[in-house]
């Protein structure tokens, strides 16, 4: 079995309240419903999902698609978007578990 990890960094800063993160929560429910009607998908895919604001935090550690339960994002009315730490927190777990 060939193991494809997915890491989902995504912005939960102030400017992403209201409206914006409720769009970013349904497109992320219709594209983990989408990858679990492919057989393929199913067999090698390994999701992560880590967001930012003012701090970096990983919500979902990487887990096979089977087992992957999607938690609802939230964020902060305000604050920071810290994007180059998000990055930058990316790049060590690829480095740590790829």
């Amino acid at each position: 079995m060939r193991r494809l990890p997915v890491y989902f960094l995504l912005d939960t800063s102030g400017s992403m309240y209201g409206e914006p993160i409720q769009a970013l929560n349904n497109a992320l429910s219709g594209m983990i419903n989408t990858l679990r009607s492919d057989a393929q998908a199913l067999d090698s895919l390994w999701i992560s999902i880590i967001t930012y604001d003012r701090e970096v935090k990983e919500i979902v550690p990487l887990t096979e698609l089977v087992h992957f339960q999607l938690p609802e994002i939230t964020c902060p009315q305000s604050g920071p978007t810290n994007t180059g730490a998000g990055l930058d927190f990316v790049i060590q777990k690829v480095k740590t578990e790829v």
